[in-house]
């Protein structure tokens, strides 16, 4: 049968719809598929995380020590446990008692918060803020006892919740111990089995997910430690109650990106108006100007340079995470952002014939080597460009003697 050519044409938009449908169907087939063993995928994410951490510590210990592997993980793990415990043991007292006087306090605190709500309301209606405190700090007690309602009515699944994460955390440190044991010669063997061209592109991926995911966690710990220690900077100047947990709470709260820094915000409000009301609204300034300056400056530059992509991109990372996959798509977005990164400078070079196939596994430290060659000629650059200022100005100091 002979068509037109208008037939044919029809036949091929077909085709193509038709083509694009399956190719949804499957995507959205492999999709759901993925979400219902997503939560293997984050246990062994996590496992694989935390023995990357441990990893340096694991070889140093078989390379300083007569231990073999077995017995370096081991050591690390039991000097981890006995760090953990110490710090739990000095902390939890402290914390304990903390809150003992936190209940202990809790009536003169609400007798003496309607006053200071009263004050800081005037001071409000003076600038012209329209903000009704009254009502927030009436509305609290009511609040808190729906919310401890709310807590007791569900302790069953509490407790279940409470249970899955301890069994997840055993999997976690299980999985890790394995990963620290045979990880490496697991990883040899696989790439021993592919071509030489797919061996080296699996070690640049190798590489580059060590350094995005290390980079992130490592920069993350530090944003994480720079917010606490600023939060206490400010609380205790303030005299605001419980600053060293707050401090602690909000470090370790604002490393979970995007919901961090609301996570840290609140228990710090929480207190202060509890404790110290009369300077909730100069702890509310301080609070928002140091979350601001963590997340828009600092955070996207320490995490930026951490994982080796622009402050710019981090952002772009983030939001297109939180679109695609919600509080995971947020979590892995920088880790991944790195790896995309790292491979289209390799697809780059390799279209432009700069790289060959082979050589893939050392495009990171070959490009390690030109970032530390152009710091070098930056810094010659501007050593020379000083010398003829000073050249210039020795010239111009002269000048008038000489006449």
């Amino acid at each position: 049968m002979k068509l037109s050519h208008r037939e044919r044409q029809l036949l091929a938009l077909l085709v193509v719809l038709l083509i694009i449908f399956i190719g949804l169907e499957v995507f959205a087939r492999l999709y759901e598929a993925f979400i219902r063993v997503a939560d293997v995928f984050i246990i062994f994410g996590a496992a694989w995380a935390f023995a990357y951490l441990l990893s340096p510590l694991v070889n140093a210990t078989e390379r300083r020590t007569p231990l073999n592997r077995v017995g370096a993980v081991f050591v690390v793990y039991a000097a981890i446990a006995v760090v953990f415990g110490g710090i739990l043991a000095i902390a939890v007292p402290g914390l304990a008692g903390q809150l003992d006087s936190l209940r202990s306090r809790a009536p003169e605190l609400a007798a003496n918060t309607a006053d200071a709500a009263k004050g800081l309301q005037e001071q409000l209606d003076r600038a012209g803020v329209p903000v009704n405190v009254g009502e927030l700090v009436a509305g609290l007690p009511q609040r808190v006892g729906d919310a401890a309602g709310n807590v007791a009515a569900d302790a069953l699944g509490f407790v279940t919740a409470t249970a899955a994460i301890l069994f997840n955390l055993t999997l976690v440190l299980i999985i890790a111990f394995l990963m620290l044991l045979d990880g490496g010669s697991l990883w040899l063997r696989f790439t021993a089995a592919l071509p030489v061209e797919l061996r080296s592109e699996a070690e640049l991926f190798r590489q580059s997910a060590d350094k995005s995911f290390g980079g992130f966690v490592r920069g993350s710990l530090l944003l994480g430690l720079f917010y606490g220690i600023a939060t206490l900077v400010y609380l205790v100047p303030l005299a605001v109650p419980f600053a060293g947990v707050l401090a602690l709470v909000a470090g370790l709260a604002v490393i979970i990106p995007f919901f961090g820094p609301i996570i840290a915000f609140v228990p710090v409000m929480a207190i202060t108006i509890l404790g110290a009301p009369d300077r909730l609204l100069l702890v509310l300034v301080i609070t928002l100007v140091l979350q601001q300056l963590t997340l828009n400056v600092i955070g996207p530059r320490i995490l930026g340079a951490a994982v080796g992509i622009h402050p710019l991109f981090v952002f772009l990372a983030l939001l297109l995470g939180q679109r695609i996959a919600g509080f995971w798509g947020i979590l892995l977005a920088m880790p991944i952002a790195g790896i995309l990164a790292t491979f289209a400078r390799y697809g780059y070079e390799l279209a432009a014939g700069r790289r060959a196939r082979t050589d893939a596994g050392h495009l990171i430290e070959d490009r390690d080597a030109d970032a530390l060659e152009g710091a070098k000629r930056e810094e010659q650059t501007e050593e020379a460009a000083e010398e003829e200022r000073t050249a210039s100005e020795l010239r111009k100091a002269r000048a008038p003697a000489a006449e």
